[in-house]
């Protein structure tokens, strides 16, 4: 055995280099994270000291200063997206596979993750809307599922959720149990303190989105070796994902880590604690239930045996079913505990599909049953694709894919509505399912939702219409994607038949 001279490099060549242009993009995406977070801040205050002047009536907004800060915003988002696509181009290079360069791809994002926790979100007010159910949740009487978050506002808590700015009127929660206990126990954790519930709920978000970066390692680990830390790192180093759960705190980052629990799951060969997992997020956040035949699709081909497999499905059932139980009982009110999902069934804006199809039928002789028929036109070929897809499992990547896919299909094509933060679970399902393929998709939905977060803070100083500011959302979050999609699809196919469910080109 040859003896290796003392203070022999045994990095790879070019890791010196490799960690020089990791460290430095690390710097400069820092840098423009709190050039974004400066700019938040300004559209949001436009020039004023308090944030409440927001909704006062005769406050003017400086529609110049407006057009300059939106401009800078969309610069500088730009250019985090070039630093996110330079950071997975070098990993793609194999330029991160070893030593600091690794430490340094890993570590940032996470410590940007966690450097988002403390300040108060500006373009989404949901973390308000959050803590207000909560407090309904919590009061003698309240009850969330009965009562529109807008109740909060003649409580104790309306007045310094308004020095925050909250304005909104999100009505009646149409949130999972899980979530809606988490937010009534912050509410009572913060004791009315806004700001200090506000970095809870963003702590339990970032908590859940780096647990979702440990189950997507673990999940490409098994179905996809080559790109273990490249989808790691998409997703980590993702702006959309970052801003939408560290930033902003929502709670689909919760939603998600229970998606990817149930993939990693499956990968691993626990199929009882897989089906926990999926039952768990529909708990959070329901349109997760739409996962859950490929999943027991895929439980039923790689079954050890079929009375095996029923007696662990029927155990977490129970399971599931019993933490519900116990869950849903202080606030349980029959079937008018689901309200607030049913109401968010009506589409906001014609821009999405699911609101053109509306916009059509109210304009023609069926006019009178406009809502319940669009919502059929467009249920029952999600439904039909959900099962196709579903049948076509075979393998864990099969699985991953089929939930990309569908993820992909319930927001462009049968969501009512769009909002940024909706684009984080069909850009982690790509990362882990159809990385390949449709991670070009994934960064156009990622860079669309974050062009368009501001919008709704233009609208509040009066400077676009709801209907202008809703259109573009939607129009440029949702539609512009589809399109994009259906073009790729009819090229794909004149190509050739598309590659099967778990293959890769």
């Amino acid at each position: 055995m040859t003896d290796i001279p003392a203070g022999t490099d045994l990095s790879p060549p070019g890791a010196a280099g490799a960690e020089l242009r990791i460290a430095a993009l690390s710097v400069a995406t820092i840098a423009l994270y709190v050039a974004t977070w400066l700019l938040e801040r300004a559209m949001f205050r436009n020039g004023i000291v308090e944030p409440a002047s927001i909704v006062d009536p005769g406050y003017a907004a400086s529609g110049t200063l407006l057009v300059w800060q939106m401009a800078m915003y969309v610069v500088v988002t730009a250019a985090i997206f070039l630093a996110y696509g330079a950071v997975i181009l070098m990993c793609r290079r194999g330029e991160l596979n070893h030593g600091r360069a690794r430490v340094w791809a890993l570590i940032v994002p996470i410590l940007l993750s966690l450097a988002f926790v403390a300040p108060v979100p500006r373009l989404s007010q949901d973390v308000f809307s959050y803590l207000a159910h909560g407090f309904l949740g919590q009061v003698p009487g309240g009850n969330p599922f009965l009562q529109p978050a807008e109740a909060a506002r003649d409580t104790a808590i309306g007045a310094k959720l308004a020095a925050f700015g909250w304005h909104t009127t999100p009505g009646i929660t149409p949130y999972g149990i899980i979530w809606t206990r988490l937010e009534v126990a912050v509410a009572e954790l913060s004791a009315g303190n806004v700001f200090a519930a506000t970095v809870l709920f963003k702590a339990v978000a970032v908590t859940a989105s780096l647990g979702s970066a440990w189950m997507i390692w673990l999940t490409l680990g098994r179905i996809g070796p080559p790109i273990q830390l490249q989808g790691t790192l998409a997703f980590l180093w993702n702006p959309l994902i970052l801003i939408e759960f560290a930033g902003e705190g929502h709670n689909d980052a919760v939603m998600i880590f229970f998606a990817i629990a149930a993939l990693a799951a499956c990968a691993t060969s626990k199929p009882a604690l897989s089906i926990v997992a999926q039952l768990l997020g529909v708990l959070s956040k329901y349109v997760s239930v739409l996962f859950l035949p490929a999943q027991l699709v895929y439980l039923w081909h790689v079954r050890r045996s079929a009375a095996r497999l029923v007696l662990g499905a029927a155990f977490a059932f129970a399971i599931t079913a019993g933490i519900a139980a116990v869950l849903y009982a202080p606030l349980w009110a029959g079937l008018r505990t689901f309200e607030g999902v049913v109401n968010r069934g009506a589409p906001i804006s014609s821009a999405a599909l699911f609101g053109a199809i509306d916009w059509v039928l109210r304009r023609s002789p069926l006019d009178a049953i406009s809502g319940p028929l669009t919502t059929l036109l467009v249920t029952v070929p999600l439904l039909g694709f959900v099962a196709w897809s579903s049948l076509r499992v075979k393998s864990a990547a099969d699985l991953a894919r089929a939930c990309a896919w569908i993820s992909l299909a319930y927001l462009l094509v049968a969501s009512p509505d769009y909002w940024p933060w909706y684009a984080c679970m069909p850009v982690t399902l790509i990362i882990v399912g159809d990385f390949r393929r449709l991670f070009w998709l994934a960064i156009l939905m990622s860079l669309t939702g974050r062009l368009t977060a501001p919008l709704e803070v233009l609208r509040d100083h009066d400077f676009l219409t709801m209907r202008i500011s809703k259109g573009l959302i939607t129009g440029l979050g949702s539609m512009l994607p589809l399109l994009a999609l259906a073009v790729w699809s009819w090229k794909q196919r004149r190509r050739g038949p598309i590659l099967p469910m778990g293959t890769q080109p």
